[in-house]
C-alpha cells in the first residue's frame, strides 16, 4: 500500500476523528459540542476530549501538521468552529471520497453512510442498532425530561466517549480500505501520482470547511415579514388562488383541479400536438413538463397556483434565533459534484417570488454574484474551440451562432430577431445535451430533415468542441471513469442503468457531465478563495454566491469579490467567465414576473391583517 505510506510521510500524525454534538434549532450547525475522539492510524493511540460546557478552547493538536480523517466533515468542521478552533486545513472527508468513487452505482437514501460503506468493504460494526439508538438517546437527551443544559454524569460521559470511539474504530478500517481502493482504481504508481491525488483530496476537504463556515454564517432574512406571512397565509391562500384561476380557469369553485379544464387550457395555448397524454387520455400534469414550459404565461400561472396550493407556510424560511436561515448545502451531493441543498428548507430552492424575504443584516448589504452563461464559456475554454470562445465572449452565444449560420439580419424586426434567437437557443441546448433531430424538429416546428441539417451545421461550426467532448468521453470509458481538472470523478460501469424498471442510456448525461462538473469546480474554487479573503459567504446557488458586506466597504469589496470569481474560472478551465451582480440593500426585489406574485400575495395579506386589526377580538360581539 504505497499510497498509505506516502500519506504517512507527509504529516506528523494521521488521525481519525469523530465528534458528538447537539444541533441548533435549524438542524444545521452544532449548538453544543459534547466530545471529540481521535485515533492515530499508525500508532493506534486514542485521544478523548470531553467538550460539553468547556470554557477552554485550546486546539487539541497543531492542525497544520496533522491530517484529520472524518466521515461527512461538515459536522466536525462545525464543531471546531463552535469551539473556536478555526478550520483545520488538512481534512480527508471519507464520505466525499466514497461519493466520488461510488455515487452513480450506489444510489438511494442511506446508500453512502459510514455503515453501508463499511459493509461494502467487509468491515463489521460491533455495535448493534439498539445500542446505537440507546447512546443517541443519551447524547441528545431523548425520551427524558432532562434539560439540555443539565450536565452528564461521569458514567454517562464515559459511555458517550465509548460510543464515539466505536465509530472512530470503524472509520479507521474504512479509511485504510479506501486508500487502497483509490490506489488500485486510479492506478497510482509514483510519488507524483500520490502527490497529485492527495492534493485533490485535501482540496475537496478544505472546500467542505468553507461550506461549513458558510452554513454557520446563514442567510439573513426579514423575520418580522416571515412571521406576518405565516400567520396570515392560511386565511388568504384560497382567495388569492381564486383570483389567479380567473385567468386560467383550471380549477372548480371549490379549488379542485379539473382535467377537462386543463385539457382546454393546453389546446387553447396551441400545445395539444406536442403535450404528452396519460393513459386516461388527459394531458399530463407532470411537474417537469410544466417547468419546461414556464415561458408560456398560462402554464406559468398554473405552476404558480399548484405551488401555492401546496404551501402551508414558508418552510424554506425558518430562521434560527439569530434571524438567519440555515440548511445543509450538501456539497458533492450530485454526480457532477454540485451542492444539492434541501428543496424544502433552502430559500433559493423556493419560488423566486419568495426571495423578497431575504434581507441584509443591519449595517450591511448583500450582493448576489452569478457566473453569466457559465456553461458555454466552460465548453469553449475546456475544448479550446476558438469559435465557441468567440461566441461566449460576444455576450450572446445564440445571436453569435445565428450570425455564423448567416441567419441574422440587422434589418429584421425586433420580433423576428427574438424568434431567431429562440431558435438558436433550442439548437444550442439540443446539441449541448445530446438531443436527437426529432426533438429539435418538434421544438422548432420544422421537418426532421431540416433539423438534422441545422444540427450538422452546428456541429461543423463548433467541431473542435464536439471532437473534444467525444474524446473526453471515450478516454473516460477506456479508464473506467471521467475526471475534472481538479480530480472529481464519475466512475462508469456501463453505458446504461435502470430507472423505474426501464433501461436508460447514459451517453447524454455523460456528454453534459464535464461541463456541469467543471462548473461545480469553479464555484468551489471561488468559495475557497472568497472565504480565505474573509468574505462572509451566506449562500451557494448552482453557479452563484450570496455575500454580505459591511456598507462602508461595500463597493471596494464587491469589486474584489467579482475579480476573485473571475480568477477562479481562469484557474479551473483556462479562461474568464463573466460575473453578473445584484445588489440587495433591503428586501430582495425580483424581476417583474416574480415580483408580481409577491406583490399580489402581500396585498391580500395586508388587506386581511388590516381588516382583522380594526376590531379587537374581545369587542367583536359586545352588545351596543
Amino acid at each position: 500500500m504505497k499510497f498509505l505510506n506516502y500519506i504517512r510521510s507527509q504529516y506528523e500524525r494521521v488521525l481519525i476523528v469523530d465528534a458528538e454534538f447537539h444541533f441548533d434549532m435549524t438542524k444545521t450547525i452544532p449548538e453544543k459540542v459534547i466530545c471529540f475522539v481521535y485515533k492515530d492510524v499508525f500508532t493506534e493511540e486514542v485521544f478523548r476530549f470531553w467538550e460539553y460546557e468547556k470554557k477552554n478552547f485550546t486546539p487539541h493538536f497543531d492542525y497544520d501538521n496533522v491530517l484529520l480523517i472524518c466521515y461527512n466533515a461538515t459536522a466536525e468542521f462545525g464543531s471546531y468552529l463552535k469551539q473556536l478552533h478555526g478550520r483545520p486545513s488538512n481534512m480527508w472527508d471519507a464520505y466525499v471520497e466514497t461519493s466520488r468513487l461510488y455515487k452513480p452505482m450506489r444510489s438511494g437514501k442511506g446508500a453512502l453512510t459510514l455503515l453501508t460503506t463499511a459493509e461494502k468493504y467487509g468491515i463489521e460494526d460491533k455495535m448493534s442498532v439498539i445500542e446505537k439508538e440507546y447512546n443517541l438517546d443519551l447524547i441528545l437527551r431523548r425520551n427524558t425530561f432532562s434539560d439540555l443544559s443539565f450536565d452528564y454524569s461521569l458514567v454517562e460521559q464515559k459511555q458517550i466517549l465509548n460510543y464515539c470511539q466505536a465509530d472512530v474504530e470503524v472509520l479507521h478500517q474504512v479509511f485504510v480500505k479506501q486508500v487502497f481502493d483509490i490506489e488500485e482504481k486510479l492506478n497510482l504508481k509514483t510519488d507524483d501520482d500520490f502527490e497529485k491525488e492527495l492534493w485533490q483530496i485535501m482540496n475537496r476537504g478544505y472546500a467542505i470547511g468553507c461550506v461549513s463556515l458558510a452554513e454557520r454564517n446563514g442567510i439573513p432574512v426579514d423575520v418580522k415579514l416571515i412571521n406576518k406571512f405565516n400567520e396570515a397565509w392560511p386565511n388568504v391562500k384560497d382567495n388569492l388562488i381564486r383570483k389567479i384561476n380567473k385567468d386560467i380557469d383550471v380549477f372548480t369553485d371549490d379549488l379542485k383541479f379539473n382535467f377537462k379544464k386543463f385539457n382546454e387550457l393546453i389546446i387553447r395555448n396551441g400545445l395539444g400536438g406536442r403535450w404528452p397524454r396519460m393513459k386516461s387520455g388527459n394531458f399530463t400534469t407532470n411537474k417537469s413538463k410544466l417547468k419546461d414550459n414556464l415561458h408560456i404565461e398560462d402554464i406559468a400561472k398554473l405552476y404558480e397556483v399548484r405551488t401555492l396550493q401546496n404551501l402551508t407556510k414558508l418552510t424554506s424560511y425558518a430562521p434560527g434565533i439569530d434571524g438567519k436561515v440555515r440548511t445543509s448545502f450538501n456539497m458533492f451531493g450530485t454526480v457532477t459534484g454540485r451542492a444539492s441543498p434541501s428543496s424544502s428548507r433552502y430559500p433559493f430552492s423556493a419560488g423566486k417570488w419568495a426571495r423578497n424575504f431575504i434581507k441584509p443584516s443591519f449595517g450591511s448589504w448583500l450582493v448576489y454574484l452569478d457566473y453569466a452563461s457559465q456553461e458555454p464559456g466552460v465548453m469553449g475554454y475546456l475544448s479550446r474551440d476558438e469559435n465557441l470562445i468567440s461566441a461566449y465572449q460576444s455576450g450572446d452565444i445564440y445571436i453569435h451562432t445565428a450570425k455564423l449560420f448567416g441567419f441574422w439580419k440587422e434589418s429584421a424586426t425586433k420580433d423576428q430577431k427574438t424568434e431567431i434567437r429562440n431558435q438558436f437557443k433550442v439548437l444550442y441546448l439540443a446539441n449541448s445535451y445530446g438531443q436527437g433531430a426529432e426533438a429539435v424538429a418538434k421544438a422548432l416546428k420544422c421537418t426532421v430533415s431540416h433539423a438534422k441539417f441545422l444540427q450538422n451545421k452546428y456541429r461543423e461550426i463548433y467541431s473542435k468542441y464536439f471532437k473534444w467532448v467525444d474524446g473526453f468521453i471515450e478516454a473516460g470509458l477506456s479508464k473506467g471513469y471521467l475526471t475534472t481538472n481538479y480530480g472529481w470523478q464519475r466512475h462508469v460501469k456501463d453505458l446504461w442503468h435502470f430507472k423505474e424498471g426501464k433501461k436508460v442510456d447514459i451517453r447524454r448525461s455523460l456528454m453534459n457531465w464535464p461541463i456541469q462538473s467543471h462548473g461545480a469546480e469553479i464555484l468551489r474554487k471561488a468559495l475557497i478563495d472568497l472565504t480565505d479573503e474573509n468574505f462572509e459567504v451566506c449562500g451557494l446557488v448552482h453557479d452563484a454566491v450570496l455575500l454580505q458586506i459591511p456598507i462602508p466597504d461595500f463597493l471596494e469589496r464587491k469589486k474584489e469579490a467579482k475579480q476573485i470569481m473571475v480568477n477562479a474560472s481562469i484557474q479551473v478551465v483556462g479562461g474568464p467567465i463573466r460575473v453578473d451582480e445584484e445588489v440587495i440593500k433591503s428586501n430582495y426585489v425580483q424581476e417583474d414576473k416574480y415580483q408580481k406574485t409577491y406583490d399580489e400575495i402581500m396585498e391580500e395579506i395586508n388587506t386581511y391583517t388590516q381588516n382583522e386589526s380594526k376590531v379587537h377580538p374581545e369587542q367583536e360581539h359586545r352588545p351596543i
